[in-house]
């Protein structure tokens, strides 16, 4: 399960931080949506999300406001729809400008890469990921698409090249 596989590591960097951590999946389990696509960039996707939602809570929120809310759901028979939400400061107008903008970082120990390289794979896999305000005003919510399997004959390969098909 493609949730399940990056959840220990995103566990391991909230207990650090002092984050909780909500999963919202659709029940009961056999019944979780499916998506066609390359397994480990997916969870490179996840991962590099959730790491950004903790890392945004840790200096400017306090303790018991750090939550991380991973949200999966099916929102159209064709698209899978995941979020991550932080209850962090929220991302300012002109750092929200360059948001996906390769080499472009508000950390001084980071590269800039992810979000860019975020943005493309999901791309390459035939989604879309934006963001904004998280819920109640506060914090950012990411969110992405992903095909449903339905979208790929299963005899034929996806336009992405990438015809795995992956639970969540």
């Amino acid at each position: 399960m493609l949730i399940e596989a990056v959840l220990p590591l995103v566990r391991l960097q909230a207990r650090k931080s002092g984050t909780r951590i909500s999963i919202e999946l659709p029940e009961p389990p056999a019944h979780a949506p499916q998506v066609r696509g390359d397994r480990t960039m997916i969870e490179q996707v996840l991962l590099n999300l959730t790491r950004n939602a903790i890392q945004a809570m840790e200096t400017a929120t306090a303790l018991p406001q750090r939550e991380l809310r991973v949200r999966v759901r099916q929102t159209h028979p064709r698209w899978v729809s995941f979020s991550i939400q932080d209850s962090g400061p929220g991302i300012a107008a002109d750092v929200a400008a360059h948001l996906f903008t390769p080499f472009f970082t508000t950390r001084a120990e980071g590269m800039g890469l992810g979000l860019s390289l975020c943005r493309t794979v999901i791309e390459q896999h035939g989604g879309a990921l934006d963001f904004g305000p998280g819920a109640l005003g506060r914090g950012t919510d990411f969110r992405f698409t992903l095909p449903a399997p339905a979208d790929v004959s299963p005899a034929e390969p996806s336009d992405t090249g990438l015809p795995q098909q992956l639970g969540l």
